[in-house]
């Protein structure tokens, strides 16, 4: 404790340049070192649980020079227009750090506004999502150990889930990846640098926003504990993982509850509004007849395991497992899965499938939960394909 304690003040004490006004932050297209949120789900306005706001860590410091800074991670990602905002007077500054689950997580800063990025998603219409909140996020391992390469197969397998939250709503509907988000990463110099984007929630500054990093790739409820008679969110002190918690200081002036009823009102319409069926072609129809007839009882009848892709995993902390194969034509691929309280022990899941010609290169990724707690994953194929 006293080697941890003599470390965090060696590092509140290094001396800090005044942070460059320019605050790091591009999101969802962007770069080639960049990660987005796949896969990105409708969660259900029904669906209910626990959700954390804000105690800050038990030892919380000023983050150290070496960082870039804001402006600086802004520039690493290509995003000019992100640089200026962040520069801007609109840019909360924040440079704190915690120490969780042996890392150092640091929360740089945050900007929101419209149009304040060089790389803006679309809905599905095509029209701009121009109003969001972007904010930048700092990963690395306590000890001094590199974080992993964004360009490195093995990222990932160290998976962070970090997102705003909204003091009041419960955490595990109301985030990231329900609200729109995405995030850019990169490693310099060992550390990561997180860009985080999201539908702009500054409207609901009024009640408090918060920025969670904790271990997984989905937030877990078991990271940190939510009170529903006040919608405060802390830290489970006796989680094992990351959790680091922190409170964005931002102007509470610029609440705007109406406004807040009014989108949280059109985002359970999202959510609750199918997709617009696309025209399949006849390979897609192919494939889709195929699947829906698939069930984890009748796999093998239908379909054949690719014994060289059958591999036991061992989850993280968080419940994560990342699978990945390589093809005897030397294609690689893979998928993450979390562990979940309903999966059963010894059955079958059927848990994706890829294809780019039809039913003749479809790949399907099956999971076996075994008892020990390990996973064993193996790809399957469509019985007469070679």
């Amino acid at each position: 404790m006293k080697n941890n304690l003599d470390e965090l003040l060696k590092k509140a004490l290094v001396p800090m340049d005044v942070p460059d006004r320019q605050l790091n932050q591009q999101v969802l297209l962007a770069v080639k070192e960049r990660k987005s949120m796949k896969n990105q789900r409708k969660v259900p306005a029904v669906a209910a649980a626990a959700i954390c706001v804000v105690l800050l860590g038990s030892i919380t410091v000023a983050a150290a020079h070496r960082y870039l800074s804001p402006s600086e991670a802004a520039v690493e990602i290509e995003d000019n227009t992100l640089k200026n905002a962040f520069l801007s007077e609109n840019a909360v500054l924040v440079n704190e750090t915690q120490e969780s689950g042996g890392y150092y997580i640091t929360l740089l800063g945050s900007v929101a506004g419209k149009n304040i990025s060089d790389y803006l998603s679309t809905d599905g219409q095509g029209i701009p999502k121009d109003n969001k909140i972007y904010t930048v996020v700092v990963i690395e391992h306590a000890d001094g150990t590199p974080m992993t390469p964004t360009s490195s197969d093995d990222y990932g397998k160290e998976p962070f889930y970090v997102s705003c939250y909204i003091r009041g709503l419960d955490p595990n509907k109301y985030s990231l990846m329900s609200m729109n988000g995405a995030y850019t990463a990169f490693v310099k110099d060992g550390i990561e640098y997180r860009v985080l984007s999201m539908d702009n929630i500054e409207i609901f500054a009024d009640k408090g926003i918060y920025v969670g990093a904790s271990t997984g790739s989905f937030y877990d409820r078991q990271a940190y504990n939510y009170d529903e008679s006040t919608g405060i969110m802390s830290r489970n002190e006796k989680y094992a993982g990351v959790n680091a918690l922190f409170e964005l200081p931002m102007d509470k002036s610029k609440g705007d509850p109406a406004a807040a009823q009014a989108y949280l009102e059109k985002l359970e319409e999202q959510w609750n509004t199918p997709d617009e069926p696309l025209e399949l072609m006849d390979e897609d129809k192919a494939v889709e007849e195929f699947m829906q007839k698939l069930t984890p009882e009748n796999l093998d009848e239908y379909a054949q395991p690719i014994e060289s892709t059958r591999a036991t995993y061992t989850p993280d902390k968080g419940g994560i497992v990342n699978c990945t194969y390589e093809l005897e034509s030397g294609d690689p691929g893979g998928m993450m899965k979390q562990i979940m309280p309903e999966d059963v022990v010894g059955r079958y899941m059927i848990d994706g499938y890829s294809y780019s010609n039809g039913l003749e290169d479809l790949r399907i990724d099956v999971t076996v939960l075994n008892e020990d707690g390990t996973v064993t994953y193996v790809l399957y194929q469509p019985k007469g394909n070679p």
